[in-house]
């Protein structure tokens, strides 16, 4: 907790000497503001608590826990919602029948601002107030809409009732007297946002997560020069910056990615490569689509991540998420779930209904299928959470290809090492060709010293002391914060 020229105060319930779960309040006293930034949970932390003892269940065992921050330590009244929890034994629609003409009592919370649709940094929104407004971009709304859609209906997957306030880049918010000016970053999802807000004390900048090395790098330079867009006696007061590799970094692009699976593909005699990576990156989404392409080899994804695609393949906001294209790309085939032994999903029978209407059923394929087919394979899965030894072709020679962007998975926490175990025993080798999301040293360095605040504010690492040694002799204070 750090209180700037007793106008604006910044408190970390999250994110602090952490990778991912960022939840950084920020208090500006003169104009009676209090907003989010972000409201994500720490996903490694989560996941192994919940191999401990079982998924959550109850809101209080997250506070307990201190996955979500405690009312009794807020400036905040109200923060969680008194009505639109989902509790255990509960189906979607009845919980939504329950919740019709229901509301929340008010909060003096003025609103969470959404960086981006990886979990750990919105995973709290489940259990927000729906009287607090959320302000996030377009197509970060449809992201979680879509990742919501087609997983399992759950404790920590319900949105239903909240009040969405989105934006794209270049229309600015106004949170009472304050102006918040959202700008687009490159990281490894598409719509990940920065944020300048005009408080009392002078700018505050979050990054979110950002890198300087993607397709899109030109997006993060945008945030620099809006900042130094403001006249020079406007230095920006505080910069909460990133920092998952402040303390290692590498040469990457995704165009490197590209050129080393292309010279994988064309040496190995494997029958099929299965591959890992974020369903919410896109680039490396269509990075494997053209290679399939170019190799004549066919991509299959499964039924759940099929409809996670087509959803927004649909939505008219976005021309970005319409390459790959899930209907027109033949290359794409769909493998069914018959672990329901013939019980369906209304989602599975809107998705295979789509495929009907196109006379495309024949790129929906069954488990016995994927030997019979004439041509290699990509074999794609968000999680290869179902037992591998009744997923993979019997009778066919593959490997494992891990392609997910860092060793801090964003959705779900990596399990590369025991998927690889797994695999080995099975006699499949593993791979690894990866471009990170994140920014490495001497990017945020030069980030940093462009932006040029008075007090930077380390926030999703492990290593923020690095923040110290490296800025030691720039005038610019750095905060060590902890999570409160």
């Amino acid at each position: 907790m750090t209180l700037i020229d007793n106008k604006i105060k910044l408190t970390f319930y999250g994110g602090a000497n952490e990778v991912g779960g960022n939840k950084v309040l920020l208090e500006d006293f003169q104009e009676d503001v209090k907003i989010f930034m972000d409201f994500g949970a720490n996903i490694k932390k989560l996941s192994d608590h919940k191999k401990r003892y079982g998924p959550p269940a109850e809101l209080r065992e997250l506070i307990d826990h201190s996955f979500l921050p405690s009312e009794s330590t807020l400036p905040i009244q109200n923060l969680y919602s008194q009505n639109f929890i989902f509790e255990p034994g509960q189906r979607f629609l009845e919980k939504i029948n329950q919740c019709k003409g229901k509301k929340d009592p008010p909060s003096n919370c003025d609103g969470i601002f959404i960086s981006h649709a990886h979990i750990d940094h919105y995973y709290g929104l489940s259990f927000v107030n729906r009287n607090i407004p959320i302000y996030t971009g377009l197509m970060t709304r449809s992201i979680i809409e879509a990742n919501s859609k087609s997983s399992p209906s759950s404790f920590e997957n319900f949105y239903y009732g909240l009040d969405w306030r989105c934006f794209r880049t270049g229309v600015n918010k106004h949170i009472k007297e304050m102006k918040v000016i959202p700008v687009h970053v490159d990281h490894s999802i598409p719509a990940a946002y920065g944020f300048i807000f005009c408080t009392s004390g002078g700018l505050v900048v979050y990054t979110g997560d950002f890198r300087m090395h993607g397709p899109l790098s030109d997006m993060t330079e945008d945030l620099v020069e809006k900042i130094k867009s403001y006249p020079s006696e406007d230095q920006v007061l505080a910069l909460i910056c990133e920092g998952t590799f402040i303390h290692k970094g590498s040469i990457e692009s995704e165009a490197n990615v590209r050129a080393q699976l292309e010279r994988l593909i064309e040496s190995i005699t494997f029958d099929y490569l299965i591959v890992k990576y974020n369903r919410t990156d896109w680039d490396r989404f269509r990075t494997f689509i053209n290679i399939a392409k170019k190799f004549g080899w066919k991509y299959i994804i499964s039924e759940r991540d099929a409809y996670f695609y087509h959803i927004l393949n649909q939505d008219p906001n976005h021309d970005t998420m319409r390459d790959p294209n899930l209907l027109n790309d033949d290359a794409i085939l769909i493998l069914l779930d018959e672990s329901l032994e013939g019980k369906t999903f209304k989602w599975q029978r809107e998705l295979r209904s789509v495929f009907a209407e196109i006379h495309k059923e024949w790129r929906l394929c069954k488990q016995e299928d994927l030997d019979e087919l004439e041509s290699k394979f990509f074999l794609y899965y968000t999680a290869l959470q179902e037992p591998l030894s009744h997923t993979l072709p019997r009778h066919l020679i593959g490997a494992f290809i891990s392609s997910d962007i860092d060793p801090y998975a964003e959705d779900k926490f990596d399990n590369n090492k025991e998927l690889v175990s797994n695999l080995r025993r099975l006699g499949l080798p593993a791979y690894r060709v990866q471009a990170s999301g994140h920014a490495k040293p001497h990017d945020i360095y030069n980030f940093v010293k462009q932006v040029n605040p008075q007090y930077l504010f380390p926030i999703h690492t492990e290593n923020a002391k690095m923040f110290k040694n490296l800025f030691k002799n720039t005038g610019i204070k750095v905060i060590l914060e902890s999570n409160s």
